[in-house]
Order: structure tokens, then sequence, then C-alpha cells
């Protein structure tokens, strides 16, 4: 057990690392075009009305939150371990005396950290823009650390059935970044769903963001209860993970 969790340790060092070599591409993704799409939002929003209400602002940054998260969920975590696979280091882990599931935890603790910094840093930027956040008590924020952590594991399955499953490093990376800001904004995250045509209402029920936004939102207008959200995120979360687990080709020749 111990070594186990050594091991899952020296992974996320070794793309902590990484992330630290490359902190500009993470700020743009977890912070700077999230933030861009808030301020976008409100503008849109303010064409149609005289005043933005703290409850649209507090809407359009759980929106901008879970589009933060899916950018470094998918997008960032998927060029990752496109390049762990395509460029022969899933290769050299696999020579070394390391479990295949120690690879995947220690790449998930790297996709939760860096997740959790960007939701941290866009609570800051909503202070800084005067967003007042409603989060109830402790029951608040423990729910909205939970919907965070769920909502992170279910996008991280996203990109690991990508990485495990492409052809090309290029036709990856296409994937990941068209999933990453597409799941998002096909998704009645910064909408309702009646804007959406009648033909792609299912998306709704299908796509993680929906019920990440409507937690997100709930949990920042005072409403800890999230129940259905939760459970619903959790089933993607475990059949996403699964499935990435069962695809992934540790010994790939």
């Amino acid at each position: 057990m111990k070594k186990r969790l050594t091991d899952i340790f020296c992974i996320f060092q070794i793309h902590l690392a990484r992330l630290r070599r490359e902190t500009g591409p993470f700020l743009l993704a977890a912070i700077v075009f999230p933030i861009g799409m808030y301020l976008f939002a409100n503008a849109i929003a303010r064409q149609s009305a005289e005043s933005v209400s703290n409850n649209e602002k507090l809407h359009f940054l759980a929106a901008s939150m879970v589009f933060s998260l899916s950018l470094t969920a998918i997008s960032w975590l998927g060029y990752l371990l496109l390049e762990n696979r395509f460029t022969g280091r899933l290769k050299l882990f696999a020579t070394l005396p390391l479990a295949p599931s120690s690879y995947i935890f220690g790449v998930l603790v790297f996709a939760l950290v860096q997740g959790s910094l960007g939701i941290i840093s866009m609570l800051a930027a909503a202070k800084i823009l005067g967003v007042e956040t409603n989060i109830s008590g402790f029951s608040g924020v423990l729910s909205f650390i939970l919907i965070i952590l769920v909502a992170q594991l279910a996008l991280c399955g996203i990109s690991v059935i990508i990485a495990a499953r492409v052809r090309s490093f290029s036709e990856g990376s296409l994937y990941t970044d068209a999933l990453g800001a597409g799941i998002v904004l096909l998704a009645p995250v910064y909408y309702s769903a009646d804007a959406l045509p009648a033909v792609l209402h299912w998306l709704g029920y299908i796509l993680p963001t929906t019920y990440i936004a409507a937690a997100i939102n709930k949990i920042l207008t005072g409403n800890p209860y999230i129940g259905s959200e939760i459970s619903i995120l959790i089933m993607m979360a475990a059949i996403l993970l699964a499935t990435g687990f069962r695809v992934l080709n540790w010994r790939e020749e």
C-alpha cells in the first residue's frame, strides 16, 4: 500500500513539474478564457437590460467555472495524456515497476489539483469583479468542494478515453480542444435549454456540464442541496472512468 501511494505521488509530481514549466498556457485555459467568457456573457446581458442582477452574474460565474473545469480536465489534461502516449513516455512508465492504476490515479490527483487551482482563482477574480457569492455556511462549502471533485472526475474520464483511443497526436488534440469547449457551449450552461434548437434539447441530458453548471449555480446562490445533480455526476464519472481504464493500452506496441 505504501509503495502504491508513493508511485501515485511520483506520477503526480512528474506532471506537476510539467505544469510549472508551462504556467502560461495553463493560466489561459483555467482563468483567462473563462473570465473572458464571463465578461462576454455580462456584456451580452447588458444589451437587453439596463443592468445585470447579482443572480445573473452568479449564473455567468458558475458557467465560467464549468468552462474552466472543462478546459483543464479535457483540453489541458488530454493534451498531457496524448503527449505521454505519443512521445513514448507512457512506454517508459510501463517499463517501471509501476501498476497501471498508480499511473491513472497519479494523473487524476494532478487533474484534481490543477482544476481546483483554477476554481480558486475564479472565485478570487469574482471578488475583484464585484460578484457577491452566497455560499451557505459549512454545508455550502462542503457541497461546493464535493461537486468540484466529482465534476473533474467525470470530465477527466472523457480525456482518458480520447487519449487512449485516438490514432494520432493531431487527431487527439483536435478532439480534446473541440470537446473541452464544445460540451460547455452545446449544453445549457451560459443560457437556458429553451435557447437550444429542439433537435439539440437531448444534449442537456447526456452532457455532464449541464449538471455541473446547475449544481454550482445552486451553491453560489445559497442552495447547498445538490443531491440529484451529484448523483448523476457520480454515475457519469464511474462510467467514463471505468471505460477509460478499460481501453487504456498500458503496454501499447
